[in-house]
């Protein structure tokens, strides 16, 4: 199947900015997140980190017109004015990334990492299940601050990421799980998806510190593969940047494994003036 690449960055930038739009009222005004649109580039600010890139992107920076048209321009300087670190993924494979990157390149941005998009069919997994592991999808019962610590803390976020991620569960077209080892009452790792018109966008693979290697991680992504496939789902999507080594390649092994394969690659960009931090946020 041909996987349409102007799709898959309209559901990256969904993903990320239904998260921003789950915030409730009083941490959006006391943590200053905010979300702007201009034209096909999205920008998301998280104010209260200035200096966590992970919370401030810019996306769609190498869509058609982000360039000509001013967009990317005008969705810096409005990050600039925030007084945030940010960072601005550039696919290689859109229409605009040559471009982009010159342009980047041309106002004292420098590359720093990468990020992979990786794509298969939403039929259901060949893998069986690991009787070791229990995966438990959230209702809104379970929603708040557990899940929310779960993947704030896997990731080494700041403390208000957790408002992020807290309302999730709940939200229309999310889906969230966790996974606790058989035998104990703890839960070690969650992800998500989130599904909108027949594409399932995976992100937020959490397991915390001392718990790798345990299978949480490939329990939770073939419970997502089932209950895509059972959701009519056409295809899955996965993002996976490489800023710590070890458990990217974990995840793209995982991810491979269950018959995922690359579609796209990004680089990077940062201004070199602001301090770079490693946590990544999919």
């Amino acid at each position: 199947m041909r996987h349409d690449q102007a799709v898959m960055e309209r559901i990256a930038q969904s993903f990320r900015l239904s998260m921003w739009k789950s915030v409730v009222p009083d941490a959006v005004i006391g943590e200053r997140i905010e979300a702007q649109r201009f034209g096909p580039v999205l920008a998301t600010a998280f104010g209260s980190e200035p200096e966590w890139p992970a919370l401030n992107r810019i996306q769609g920076a190498a869509e058609p017109g982000a360039i000509a048209e001013g967009h990317l321009g005008d969705a810096i300087e409005w990050m600039r004015s925030r007084e945030v670190n940010f960072h601005v993924p550039v696919a290689h494979d859109r229409p605009g990334a040559p471009e982009t990157e010159a342009w980047l390149g041309g106002h004292g941005f420098e590359r720093t990492g990468g990020w992979s998009t990786l794509v298969r069919d939403a039929t259901p997994p060949d893998s069986e299940e690991d009787p070791g592991i229990e995966v438990f999808e959230l209702t809104e019962e379970d929603a708040g601050e557990g899940f929310s610590y779960l993947i704030r803390e896997a990731a080494d976020l700041p403390m208000m990421a957790e408002t992020l991620f807290s309302g999730l569960p709940v939200e229309p077209g999310w889906r969230c799980y966790t996974a606790v080892p058989g035998g104990e009452n703890r839960v070690v790792a969650g992800a998500a998806m989130l599904i909108e018109d027949g594409v399932a966008m995976l992100g937020l693979d959490a397991t915390l510190p001392g718990e790798w290697g345990r299978g949480c991680n490939k329990a939770l992504l073939r419970q997502r593969l089932l209950d895509a496939a059972e959701a009519g789902c056409h295809t899955v999507v996965a993002g996976l940047g490489d800023c710590d080594a070890d458990s990217a390649a974990a995840a793209r092994h995982n991810l491979l494994e269950a018959g995922f394969a690359e579609l796209a690659a990004a680089h990077v960009w940062h201004c070199p003036a602001m301090l770079p931090a490693e946590a990544t946020l999919g």
